[in-house]
């Protein structure tokens, strides 16, 4: 029997058709996850480049405290701020760059100067990231900074900022002065008057900066030193004890004096500190900084309070009284006059007419006052006839002070609302006399004049006074303390119209007509009075050393 042969077909692989749907299948899968793939890859990417910059960020804010100075780039960040090479700082992992930004208006930053208050809340920085190109910000202004820093990336996802601000962290340092002396250094950077008054700082600085206080004109070593940790304000003041002048109590407390003084004649190159010339017409301040009297060396800075040719053709300051308080005098038989704080009692050399605010016509026997128009600012004023030839018509004043509070001198009460004063001509020219007015204004001759200082008695002006004269005083009237010498109630100070070799009697002294002496009274009155002198202001020291920078009209006043 022949049996049936049977055959078998194995097959094996996928027919094209099969391998044509599954490609399909594939494509279709593809185009359905693809984007989703994608918008996750891209998110990734930005969240790490938002944290990225955030990363960026806190490393710019470490080195701003650190140094107190914004980061030059973002490459100086590597490696001491942040754990990344400059390459993986400076641009994206797109290998696009990031940008770093700071407001305009705080770009120039330094510490030691300082953010004004206006600029504070611009103390802020961008950094500007871009996936998918080059941001390229323009950013030359503060509009354009603020245009980016309100920029809405939500439109953009691809576009990453960070915002970062600092205002927070700084603390105001509020430096100021009543007058001319002292300085200070702020991390490292001094700041001196100079000639004028010490600039007032009011500024914000970083936590950590350094400052220091200095009570001379020019910096050196610090009274006071610190770190700052918040906000801190100290004033100056040149009136108080010496090691405490900067304070952070904000009361002003006394007045910061400072000597007010006219020359015989026009001064051209006098190589005084900070004042190169002036008129015998003119009032001098020698103040801070760097005031001081004797003993020692007289120095102090220069500076012009005005001019009183600026209101005549031409005049010459004979004497002076800064009026240091409020006060009424006169009245007994005529109307009395208020003075007021601020007010210079003043006498001229010669027949003069006076206009400012108002014109006046004064010889060289009256005493006027000159009141300016604004408190402090003597480039104009009004002038009031005060008292008329209290020593005898045509007898010049060289010499005027106003005794502002009950004073003993050598033993004797001077009242308050009488008067010093000095004459010229004749033996009585080395004698201070003492003149209660029964009169004031135009046309005063009314009053009672006694002698209170004979110089003769004192050798000052020779024993028969034909020599030198008295050519200015200026009465003490309570204790208090000047460039670093104490003078005490109830002292003269006086200057002559000559030298003179032996003024005082103890251990008389030699004294200029550049100098000012102090008279210390023991007792007053013609052919009794008792004086030791001292040597208050030496002019040679300070480069008052020529005929034309002898002192004649002088006055203590508070420093302007």
């Amino acid at each position: 029997m022949i049996g049936a042969i049977t055959t078998v077909n194995n097959k094996s692989g996928f027919s094209l058709l099969e391998v044509i749907g599954v490609m399909a299948v594939i494509v279709i899968l593809s185009s359905l996850l693809l984007p989703t793939v994608i918008h996750r890859l891209d998110a990734g990417a930005q969240n790490a480049e938002v944290e990225n910059l955030a990363s960026i960020a806190q490393a710019i804010e470490l080195s701003l405290r650190e140094n107190r100075a914004w980061p030059a780039d973002l490459a100086s960040l590597s490696p001491n701020y942040l754990a990344m090479n400059t390459n993986q700082i400076i641009q994206n992992k797109a290998g696009f760059p990031r940008y770093y930004v700071i407001h305009p208006n705080t770009s120039g930053f330094t510490n030691a100067a300082g953010l004004a208050p206006t600029d504070l809340d611009d103390a802020r920085f961008l950094l500007i990231s871009h996936l998918k190109t080059d941001a390229a910000p323009t950013i030359t202004n503060a509009a354009e900074f603020d245009a980016w820093w309100n920029t809405d990336e939500t439109t953009t996802p691809n576009l990453k900022i960070h915002r970062g601000s600092v205002a927070n962290w700084f603390r105001l340092l509020d430096l100021s002065a009543d007058v001319a002396g002292g300085s200070y250094r702020i991390d490292g950077v001094a700041t001196n008057p100079g000639c004028g008054n010490l600039t007032t700082h009011s500024r914000y600085h970083l936590p950590g900066t350094m400052v220091g206080l200095d009570e001379a004109g020019t910096y050196s070593v610090s009274e006071v030193q610190f770190s700052q940790g918040s906000d801190i304000g100290y004033r100056f003041n040149c009136g108080l004890p010496t090691g405490s002048r900067w304070r952070k109590d904000p009361s002003q407390g006394p007045s910061c004096w400072s000597l007010w003084f006219s020359s015989t004649s026009n001064v051209g190159a006098s190589g005084a500190s900070c004042l190169n010339s002036w008129s015998n017409a003119g009032i001098v301040q020698l103040k801070q900084p760097n005031l001081a009297f004797e003993p020692g060396t007289t120095s102090g800075t220069f500076s012009s309070i005005t001019d009183l040719n600026n209101f005549s053709f031409s005049t010459d300051i004979a004497a002076m009284h800064y009026v240091s308080r409020n006060m009424t005098v006169g009245g007994a038989t005529s109307p009395s006059i208020d003075l007021l704080v601020g007010d210079i009692l003043l006498t001229v050399a010669y027949f003069t007419v006076l206009t400012s605010t108002n014109t006046i016509t004064v010889v060289e026997d009256d005493v006027f006052v000159f009141r300016p128009d604004t408190p402090g600012n003597y480039t104009s004023g009004t002038f009031t006839y005060l008292l008329d030839n209290p020593a005898g018509a045509f007898v010049a004043i060289t010499g005027i002070s106003l005794v502002e509070q009950d004073t003993i001198v050598g033993g004797q009460t001077l009242q308050a609302g009488t008067f010093l004063y000095s004459r010229s001509w004749s033996a009585n020219k080395n004698k201070i006399y003492h003149y209660t007015a029964d009169d004031v204004g135009v046309f005063s001759t009314a009053g009672t004049t006694t002698t209170l200082i004979d110089g003769s008695n004192i050798s000052m002006g020779g024993t028969t006074g034909g020599s030198a004269g008295v050519a200015g005083i200026d009465l003490v009237e309570s204790n208090r303390t000047i460039g670093g010498t104490t003078l005490q109630s109830g002292q003269i100070l006086v200057t002559l119209d000559k030298d003179d070799s032996a003024v005082g009697n103890g251990t008389p002294i030699a004294t200029k007509e550049n100098d000012i002496f102090i008279l210390d009274v023991t007792t007053t009155g013609s052919g009794t009075t008792d004086a030791t002198a001292i040597l208050f202001l030496e002019g040679g020291d300070a480069n008052l050393d020529s005929s034309s920078e002898n002192i004649d009209g002088l006055t203590l006043a508070p420093t302007l």
